[in-house]
């Protein structure tokens, strides 16, 4: 375990600590914040050490509960860093709580029920919510509708994922949204790639020899780039296509995670 996060290890509840400080909540709030920033730049969290953070956060939170940045950043950090979405989860709602009008927090609980709990009504619910507080961007209400439709196309997903990179400071979690992002765009391109070779078939009865017969047929302008800088590779036999960075598909339309 991380020799940071073994502070955490002993650190009673909120509560406690609360009355401990005699009165220096927000000076206990920001040194434990510092503490809690040195983990989530580590590059690797275990699940244990991801709980301990959440009870960091948890801690901090209670100290300071006006500390929106904590909910933002922490939130975040628990779905990426490491995958606790229920803790991610609580830690926002904690903050919706006590900062009833800032609308990225019920926008990054939308997030997670899209991605980690792969319910589309109640992150529309949540978004459509977000979009009513002040400060929210224009884009948030159409958003919110587009998903109340249980649109989950790849393209949905990434504009989500973009939003959710732009609101994010830390850089840890910045390159984690972005490789997340780079899985979805693989997705993407192969659900582009797969109905290129329907159509090529339906036009010819046959298959093609190669992807780039789809370029050559006028199916497809250009064969898209891989963005792990690696290539689409095809199966003449069985048809398929695949990245050859990435072995196994993105379940878009599958029973668990998007990303």
């Amino acid at each position: 375990m991380q020799p940071r996060m073994q502070d955490f290890m002993f650190l009673p509840s909120g509560e406690y600590v609360k009355t401990a400080v005699l009165g220096y909540e927000q000076v206990a709030a920001d040194a434990l914040w510092f503490s809690a920033i040195q983990v989530m730049g580590e590059k690797n969290v275990s699940k244990e050490a991801g709980r301990w953070l959440a009870h960091a956060l948890d801690v901090i939170t209670t100290l300071d509960p006006s500390f929106v940045h904590v909910y933002e950043a922490g939130g975040v950090a628990l779905t990426t860093i490491v995958v606790l979405p229920e803790e991610s989860n609580r830690l926002l709602e904690k903050g919706m709580l006590y900062n009833p009008n800032v609308w990225k927090l019920p926008f990054l609980v939308g997030f997670n029920h899209y991605f980690e709990f792969r319910d589309d009504a109640k992150a529309a619910d949540y978004l459509a919510r977000a979009s009513k507080l002040p400060g929210a961007p224009a884009y948030l209400a159409p958003f919110a509708a587009r998903l109340y439709a249980s649109s989950r196309e790849p393209q949905l997903a990434l504009e989500f994922l973009a939003q959710v990179y732009e609101q994010t400071a830390d850089e840890n979690v910045r390159a984690t949204i972005e490789q997340r992002m780079k899985e979805v765009m693989v997705e993407r391109d192969l659900q582009l790639l797969e109905r290129a070779i329907e159509e090529f078939h339906s036009r010819h009865q046959a298959f093609p020899n190669q992807l780039d017969d789809l370029v050559t047929d006028g199916v497809l302008r250009r064969i898209p780039s891989e963005p792990f800088g690696g290539r689409y590779e095809y199966d003449r036999d069985s048809h398929n296509v695949q990245s050859s960075m990435m072995k196994d598909r993105l379940k878009v339309r599958g029973h668990r995670r998007v990303a």
